[in-house]
């Protein structure tokens, strides 16, 4: 999830390990890889709070994007560049728990994009955020339960990667499990409203990553 240009397909690509994902895609995408055994499904979304997108669009989108989450969401990675100020990410965290249910707020997590533009700083990204000027991107953190995670994107790296999918199974570990969708309805439909289950890690679930952005509107 992020608006557009916050590096969510990058990152994408970066995690399946080819270039699979572009800037500006005009819909859901999807693509699969296996990292250390384990099946691994990303999912990259446009901004779903462009406000160029038409009404018939955004619906597409979004039934594109519950429909690819439906075998189970292990996280909802919320994007966010570094070192541009942010803009209407308090909108996407509201849109993506319109859109799948508040007990979703359990599976977000912040990756921050655009690391390596702290090197030059010579700070640690826990020593970027304490200035007061950076109380925004504290709060972002703190709303999310402190959960955060960085890609460099200008080098490939398996560690982070790696170190990415570690945070996000332990994270499943303290949820009880994926996140389930057993019945998927739209928030403005007169019928029953979405409801949710668990399904434990030992079952044959591909981890899940949602990347997009979206609007409540409402991921």
């Amino acid at each position: 999830m992020g608006r557009n240009t916050c590096g969510k397909s990058s990152s994408g690509n970066l995690i399946l390990g080819e270039k699979r994902f572009k800037r500006h895609e005009s819909g859901v995408c999807e693509g699969q890889t296996q990292i250390r055994g384990q099946q691994v499904a990303v999912i990259d979304c446009p901004d779903l709070l462009d406000p160029d997108l038409n009404e018939e669009q955004l619906e597409m989108m979004e039934e594109q994007l519950v429909s690819g989450c439906s075998a189970g969401l292990s996280s909802v990675l919320l994007t966010v560049p570094l070192e541009k100020p942010l803009q209407y990410e308090q909108k996407i965290l509201d849109y993506i728990k319109c859109l799948f249910g508040a007990e979703v707020q359990k599976y977000i997590m912040i990756l921050f994009t655009h690391e390596d533009d702290l090197e030059d700083l010579d700070q640690t990204v826990d020593e970027y955020l304490k200035p007061k000027d950076h109380e925004d991107l504290q709060r972002l953190v703190n709303e999310c339960g402190g959960k955060f995670h960085c890609f460099s994107n200008k080098r490939e790296s398996h560690k982070q990667v790696q170190d990415l999918l570690q945070k996000i199974e332990g994270m499943m570990t303290e949820n009880g499990g994926t996140l389930m969708m057993k019945q998927m309805k739209r928030n403005n439909s007169k019928d029953a409203p979405l409801s949710f289950r668990r399904k434990s890690r030992s079952g044959r679930v591909p981890m899940k990553t949602a990347w997009s952005a979206e609007t409540c509107l409402n991921l």
